[in-house]
Protein backbone atom coordinates (compact mmCIF):
# COMPACT_ATOMS: atom_id res chain seq x y z
CA UNK A 1 0.00 0.00 0.00
CA UNK A 2 1.38 3.40 -1.04
CA UNK A 3 2.00 6.06 1.61
CA UNK A 4 3.62 9.48 1.96
CA UNK A 5 6.84 9.75 3.95
CA UNK A 6 6.26 12.33 6.69
CA UNK A 7 8.59 13.71 9.35
CA UNK A 8 6.65 11.78 11.98
CA UNK A 9 7.14 8.51 10.10
CA UNK A 10 10.85 9.23 9.60
CA UNK A 11 11.26 9.85 13.34
CA UNK A 12 9.44 6.59 14.23
CA UNK A 13 11.51 4.61 11.73
CA UNK A 14 14.83 6.00 13.00
CA UNK A 15 13.86 5.37 16.62
CA UNK A 16 12.99 1.73 15.84
CA UNK A 17 16.06 1.21 13.65
CA UNK A 18 18.28 2.19 16.56
CA UNK A 19 16.68 -0.35 18.86
CA UNK A 20 18.79 -3.40 18.07
CA UNK A 21 16.96 -5.51 20.66
CA UNK A 22 13.61 -5.45 18.86
CA UNK A 23 12.11 -6.56 15.56
CA UNK A 24 9.64 -4.36 13.73
CA UNK A 25 7.50 -3.96 10.64
CA UNK A 26 6.01 -0.79 9.20
CA UNK A 27 2.23 -0.74 8.77
CA UNK A 28 1.53 1.41 5.69
CA UNK A 29 -2.20 1.46 6.41
CA UNK A 30 -1.98 2.68 10.01
CA UNK A 31 1.26 4.58 9.26
CA UNK A 32 2.98 3.22 12.34
CA UNK A 33 5.79 0.89 13.37
CA UNK A 34 4.60 -2.48 14.70
CA UNK A 35 6.76 -4.36 17.27
CA UNK A 36 6.84 -8.10 16.69
CA UNK A 37 8.47 -9.18 19.95
CA UNK A 38 5.21 -9.33 21.92
CA UNK A 39 3.38 -11.43 19.31
CA UNK A 40 3.03 -15.15 18.81
CA UNK A 41 4.96 -16.65 15.93
CA UNK A 42 1.71 -17.30 14.04
CA UNK A 43 0.75 -13.63 14.38
CA UNK A 44 4.17 -12.56 13.17
CA UNK A 45 3.93 -14.81 10.12
CA UNK A 46 0.49 -13.46 9.32
CA UNK A 47 1.70 -9.87 9.51
CA UNK A 48 4.69 -10.58 7.27
CA UNK A 49 2.34 -11.87 4.58
CA UNK A 50 0.18 -8.75 4.80
CA UNK A 51 0.76 -6.52 1.75
CA UNK A 52 0.45 -3.43 3.93
CA UNK A 53 3.48 -4.45 6.00
CA UNK A 54 7.05 -3.55 5.09
CA UNK A 55 10.40 -4.44 6.60
CA UNK A 56 12.20 -1.46 8.13
CA UNK A 57 15.31 0.00 6.47
CA UNK A 58 18.36 -2.19 7.04
CA UNK A 59 20.33 -0.96 10.04
CA UNK A 60 22.78 -2.87 12.23
CA UNK A 61 25.20 -2.07 15.03
CA UNK A 62 27.95 -2.06 12.38
CA UNK A 63 26.19 0.82 10.65
CA UNK A 64 26.08 2.69 13.96
CA UNK A 65 29.78 2.05 14.50
CA UNK A 66 30.59 3.28 10.98
CA UNK A 67 28.78 6.56 11.65
CA UNK A 68 30.75 7.07 14.87
CA UNK A 69 33.96 6.36 13.00
CA UNK A 70 33.10 8.73 10.13
CA UNK A 71 32.17 11.50 12.54
CA UNK A 72 35.34 11.12 14.61
CA UNK A 73 37.45 11.07 11.46
CA UNK A 74 35.79 14.29 10.23
CA UNK A 75 36.52 16.22 13.45
CA UNK A 76 39.20 18.89 13.41
CA UNK A 77 39.36 19.31 17.19
CA UNK A 78 42.56 17.40 18.03
CA UNK A 79 41.92 16.41 21.64
CA UNK A 80 38.29 15.35 21.10
CA UNK A 81 39.17 13.45 17.94
CA UNK A 82 41.99 11.62 19.75
CA UNK A 83 39.67 10.58 22.60
CA UNK A 84 36.98 9.29 20.24
CA UNK A 85 39.48 7.41 18.09
CA UNK A 86 40.94 5.80 21.21
CA UNK A 87 37.47 4.59 22.23
CA UNK A 88 36.82 3.19 18.75
CA UNK A 89 40.08 1.26 18.79
CA UNK A 90 39.52 -0.31 22.23
CA UNK A 91 36.90 -2.79 21.05
CA UNK A 92 34.96 -3.07 24.34
CA UNK A 93 32.11 -0.88 25.51
CA UNK A 94 32.54 1.25 22.39
CA UNK A 95 29.03 2.72 22.21
CA UNK A 96 28.83 3.55 25.91
CA UNK A 97 32.35 5.01 26.09
CA UNK A 98 31.82 7.02 22.91
CA UNK A 99 28.72 8.62 24.47
CA UNK A 100 30.65 9.34 27.66
CA UNK A 101 33.32 11.24 25.73
CA UNK A 102 30.69 13.26 23.83
CA UNK A 103 29.00 14.27 27.10
CA UNK A 104 32.19 16.08 28.09
CA UNK A 105 31.89 18.28 24.99
CA UNK A 106 28.22 19.34 24.57
CA UNK A 107 28.90 21.33 21.38
CA UNK A 108 30.49 18.25 19.76
CA UNK A 109 27.72 16.01 21.07
CA UNK A 110 25.13 18.19 19.36
CA UNK A 111 27.11 18.08 16.10
CA UNK A 112 27.27 14.27 16.35
CA UNK A 113 23.49 13.93 16.76
CA UNK A 114 22.94 16.18 13.73
CA UNK A 115 25.49 14.20 11.72
CA UNK A 116 23.90 10.88 12.72
CA UNK A 117 20.38 12.11 12.02
CA UNK A 118 21.37 13.24 8.53
CA UNK A 119 22.98 9.88 7.76
CA UNK A 120 20.02 7.87 9.05
CA UNK A 121 17.52 10.06 7.17
CA UNK A 122 19.46 9.27 4.02
CA UNK A 123 19.04 5.53 4.71
CA UNK A 124 15.29 6.01 5.26
CA UNK A 125 14.97 7.93 1.98
CA UNK A 126 16.85 5.21 0.08
CA UNK A 127 14.44 2.65 1.57
CA UNK A 128 11.38 4.74 0.68
CA UNK A 129 12.62 5.40 -2.85
CA UNK A 130 13.06 1.68 -3.44
CA UNK A 131 9.40 1.29 -2.47
CA UNK A 132 8.36 4.13 -4.77
CA UNK A 133 10.25 2.45 -7.58
CA UNK A 134 8.30 -0.77 -6.96
CA UNK A 135 5.07 1.31 -7.09
CA UNK A 136 6.09 2.79 -10.45
CA UNK A 137 6.72 6.27 -9.00
CA UNK A 138 9.63 8.64 -9.39
CA UNK A 139 12.23 8.82 -6.63
CA UNK A 140 12.20 11.72 -4.19
CA UNK A 141 15.26 13.94 -3.89
CA UNK A 142 17.02 13.91 -0.54
CA UNK A 143 16.87 17.63 0.06
CA UNK A 144 17.84 18.11 3.71
CA UNK A 145 20.01 20.73 5.32
CA UNK A 146 23.70 20.08 5.04
CA UNK A 147 25.63 19.11 8.16
CA UNK A 148 27.29 22.31 9.32
CA UNK A 149 30.33 22.67 11.56
CA UNK A 150 29.00 25.71 13.34
CA UNK A 151 25.48 26.95 14.03
CA UNK A 152 24.79 30.34 15.51
CA UNK A 153 22.71 28.70 18.26
CA UNK A 154 25.83 27.04 19.70
CA UNK A 155 27.82 30.17 20.49
CA UNK A 156 27.41 33.82 21.34
CA UNK A 157 29.54 36.55 19.76
CA UNK A 158 29.88 39.97 21.37
CA UNK A 159 32.10 43.07 21.00
CA UNK A 160 35.29 42.98 23.06
CA UNK A 161 34.97 44.92 26.31
CA UNK A 162 38.36 45.46 27.94
CA UNK A 163 37.00 45.84 31.47
CA UNK A 164 34.91 42.68 31.26
CA UNK A 165 36.91 40.46 28.89
CA UNK A 166 40.61 41.22 29.40
CA UNK A 167 41.15 38.83 32.33
CA UNK A 168 39.53 35.95 30.47
CA UNK A 169 41.46 36.71 27.28
CA UNK A 170 44.78 36.85 29.14
CA UNK A 171 44.05 33.56 30.88
CA UNK A 172 43.28 31.85 27.59
CA UNK A 173 46.28 33.47 25.90
CA UNK A 174 48.49 31.84 28.56
CA UNK A 175 47.13 28.47 27.49
CA UNK A 176 48.19 29.23 23.92
CA UNK A 177 51.63 30.16 25.27
CA UNK A 178 51.80 26.75 26.95
CA UNK A 179 50.95 25.09 23.63
CA UNK A 180 53.75 27.06 21.98
CA UNK A 181 56.26 25.92 24.62
CA UNK A 182 55.13 22.33 24.07
CA UNK A 183 55.50 22.60 20.29
CA UNK A 184 58.84 24.47 20.33
CA UNK A 185 61.08 22.98 22.99
CA UNK A 186 63.76 24.78 24.94
CA UNK A 187 64.66 28.46 24.74
CA UNK A 188 63.11 28.84 21.30
CA UNK A 189 59.69 27.95 22.69
CA UNK A 190 60.16 30.26 25.68
CA UNK A 191 61.07 33.15 23.37
CA UNK A 192 58.13 32.62 21.01
CA UNK A 193 55.73 32.33 23.95
CA UNK A 194 57.17 35.56 25.41
CA UNK A 195 56.53 37.51 22.22
CA UNK A 196 53.08 35.96 21.95
CA UNK A 197 52.19 37.19 25.45
CA UNK A 198 53.46 40.68 24.59
CA UNK A 199 50.58 40.99 22.12
CA UNK A 200 48.27 41.44 25.10
CA UNK A 201 50.29 44.13 26.92
CA UNK A 202 48.07 46.97 25.73
CA UNK A 203 49.38 50.48 26.44
CA UNK A 204 46.05 52.08 25.51
CA UNK A 205 43.16 49.64 26.08
CA UNK A 206 40.79 52.21 24.56
CA UNK A 207 42.44 51.61 21.18
CA UNK A 208 41.67 47.86 21.32
CA UNK A 209 38.51 46.41 19.82
CA UNK A 210 37.38 43.03 18.62
CA UNK A 211 34.95 40.15 18.91
CA UNK A 212 34.73 37.57 21.70
CA UNK A 213 33.06 34.18 21.33
CA UNK A 214 31.55 32.23 24.23
CA UNK A 215 29.44 29.11 24.59
CA UNK A 216 25.88 29.37 25.84
CA UNK A 217 27.20 28.34 29.26
CA UNK A 218 29.58 31.34 29.14
CA UNK A 219 32.79 29.37 28.56
CA UNK A 220 35.40 31.29 26.56
CA UNK A 221 35.69 29.87 23.02
CA UNK A 222 37.85 32.39 21.17
CA UNK A 223 38.48 36.00 20.23
CA UNK A 224 39.73 38.32 17.52
CA UNK A 225 41.36 41.57 18.67
CA UNK A 226 42.43 44.55 16.60
CA UNK A 227 44.13 47.89 17.31
CA UNK A 228 42.94 51.24 16.05
CA UNK A 229 45.49 53.68 14.68
CA UNK A 230 43.42 56.76 15.45
CA UNK A 231 46.35 59.06 16.28
CA UNK A 232 48.09 58.65 12.90
CA UNK A 233 45.86 56.62 10.55
CA UNK A 234 42.26 56.92 11.68
CA UNK A 235 40.83 54.79 8.86
CA UNK A 236 43.11 51.79 9.49
CA UNK A 237 42.97 48.94 12.02
CA UNK A 238 45.54 46.20 12.57
CA UNK A 239 45.01 42.66 13.78
CA UNK A 240 46.40 42.21 17.29
CA UNK A 241 45.57 38.55 17.89
CA UNK A 242 43.13 35.82 16.96
CA UNK A 243 42.84 32.44 18.67
CA UNK A 244 40.34 29.73 19.56
CA UNK A 245 40.26 27.60 22.69
CA UNK A 246 41.61 24.12 21.96
CA UNK A 247 38.28 22.46 22.82
CA UNK A 248 36.42 24.44 20.17
CA UNK A 249 38.74 24.37 17.19
CA UNK A 250 37.58 23.05 13.86
CA UNK A 251 34.04 24.40 14.20
CA UNK A 252 34.45 27.49 12.03
CA UNK A 253 34.75 29.92 14.95
CA UNK A 254 37.83 31.70 13.55
CA UNK A 255 36.01 32.25 10.26
CA UNK A 256 33.02 33.71 12.11
CA UNK A 257 35.27 35.93 14.23
CA UNK A 258 36.89 37.39 11.12
CA UNK A 259 33.52 37.88 9.42
CA UNK A 260 32.00 39.68 12.39
CA UNK A 261 35.19 41.65 13.05
CA UNK A 262 35.29 42.95 9.48
CA UNK A 263 31.60 43.90 9.63
CA UNK A 264 32.18 45.78 12.87
CA UNK A 265 35.18 47.66 11.45
CA UNK A 266 33.16 48.70 8.40
CA UNK A 267 30.42 50.04 10.67
CA UNK A 268 33.04 52.11 12.50
CA UNK A 269 34.30 53.66 9.26
CA UNK A 270 37.52 51.65 8.96
CA UNK A 271 38.76 51.50 5.36
CA UNK A 272 41.65 49.05 5.70
CA UNK A 273 42.22 46.07 7.98
CA UNK A 274 45.85 44.96 8.01
CA UNK A 275 47.73 41.94 9.32
CA UNK A 276 51.32 43.01 9.76
CA UNK A 277 52.39 40.00 11.85
CA UNK A 278 54.93 38.02 9.83
CA UNK A 279 54.33 35.04 12.15
CA UNK A 280 50.78 34.41 10.87
CA UNK A 281 50.32 30.61 11.08
CA UNK A 282 50.18 28.78 7.76
CA UNK A 283 46.74 27.30 8.51
CA UNK A 284 45.27 30.83 8.79
CA UNK A 285 46.49 31.97 5.37
CA UNK A 286 43.65 30.34 3.36
CA UNK A 287 41.11 31.73 5.82
CA UNK A 288 42.30 35.34 5.65
CA UNK A 289 42.43 35.08 1.86
CA UNK A 290 38.78 33.93 1.78
CA UNK A 291 37.94 36.86 4.06
CA UNK A 292 39.21 39.32 1.44
CA UNK A 293 42.81 39.90 2.53
CA UNK A 294 45.47 40.26 -0.16
CA UNK A 295 49.14 39.69 0.56
CA UNK A 296 51.70 42.36 -0.25
CA UNK A 297 55.15 41.30 0.84
CA UNK A 298 54.69 39.99 4.37
CA UNK A 299 51.57 42.10 5.06
CA UNK A 300 47.91 41.16 4.45
CA UNK A 301 45.47 43.95 3.67
CA UNK A 302 41.67 43.84 3.41
CA UNK A 303 40.09 46.85 1.68
CA UNK A 304 36.85 47.56 3.54
CA UNK A 305 35.74 50.83 1.98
Amino acid sequence: MKFDLTESIIADLIFSMENQDGEYLFDSEKLSVVPLDTMMMSEQDELRENENMYDLPDWTSNDGFNIMEEFADSLRIPNVKAELMQVLSNGRGVFRNYKNVLKKYPHVEQRFHEFKKKEMRSVVYDWYNSLRESWGLEKLSQDFEEYDELTQEDFEFSPYNHAEDSDCVLKEAEKIADEIKEEFKGEKGLAIAHFWNRKFDFEKPADIGGIVCRTLSDDFAGCLLYSYCSSYAKNVAALSAVFVNQNYRGLGIARELFSRGISSLREHGIHQFIIADSALPDFLEPLVTRCGFEKTGSVYVAELA
